[in-house]
């Protein structure tokens, strides 16, 4: 199954960089890790560098295991949550869902829409870095973020401009491990969460978010695809 990245409007992750236009080249798991170089405090240099091996492990991990998804170049690391005045750092991926042109998935509502990749698939990815124990138990990381994006329905169609839909979460530690441990119900999650919609470039803000089981991104395979040997997948 090939893969694309979209071109990216804006430069680092959660600055602008939410709308697009066809597809760039697929980016090797190592460019999908912010560069130090990137970061402007301290802390966010000192986390980057200390858990570069780790984050390259899980970088490639998403890269051999789930085809269907692509971290953005620089789209993992520790950023500041947007707009944040204090210098909490994250561990956070930013996924590109390939979500093509589907009558269902058009027809539900923009915040339905939201509900259904964020219980697809955010879900599954802060599960997923919840298991890096020795990367959340450093106590300069406040918590786990997930940033997910899709082709809004309807603008990839011949003479249109494609955009993205774009949800970004911020969590802290003890909430998302208790949610993950249902010990925190949806709605409490959500309500403790910091997170935004963005409709292409225009920040649309926090909007209903409802949170369901869904298994489809731990258990689907893609039956021409086979994972290279030695990747470990779960």
């Amino acid at each position: 199954m090939p893969r694309r990245y979209p071109k990216v409007l804006g430069g680092l992750l959660l600055t602008a960089a939410l709308a697009v236009s066809g597809g760039a080249a697929l980016a090797a798991p190592e460019d999908a890790l912010m560069p130090v170089e990137k970061y402007t405090t301290a802390k966010g240099k000192s986390l980057a560098s200390a858990y570069r091996s780790r984050l390259l492990q899980f970088s490639s991990q998403i890269y051999n295991c789930l085809p269907w998804l692509a971290v953005y170049p620089g789209g993992l690391g520790f950023p500041q949550a947007r707009g944040s005045q204090n210098d909490d750092r994250y561990l956070s991926t930013w996924i590109w869902v390939d979500q093509r042109e589907d009558p269902a998935f058009a027809a539900l509502s923009q915040e339905r829409r939201v509900s259904a990749m964020f219980s697809r698939y955010g879900v599954d990815m802060l599960r997923r870095m919840a298991e890096l124990s020795d990367v959340l138990d450093d106590r300069n990381v406040t918590g786990l973020s997930v940033v997910l994006s899709w082709l809004k329905p309807g603008t990839s169609l011949p003479g249109r401009q494609a955009v993205n839909e774009t949800l970004a979460l911020f969590v802290d530690k003890a909430t998302v491990m208790d949610f993950l441990a249902k010990r925190v119900a949806p709605d409490e999650f959500t309500s403790r969460s910091r997170f935004t919609l963005f409709d292409g470039t225009d920040p649309v803000g926090r909007v209903p978010l409802e949170v369901w089981e869904d298994s489809f991104n731990s258990t689907y395979k893609v039956s021409t695809y086979e994972p290279p040997k030695g990747a470990h997948c779960q």
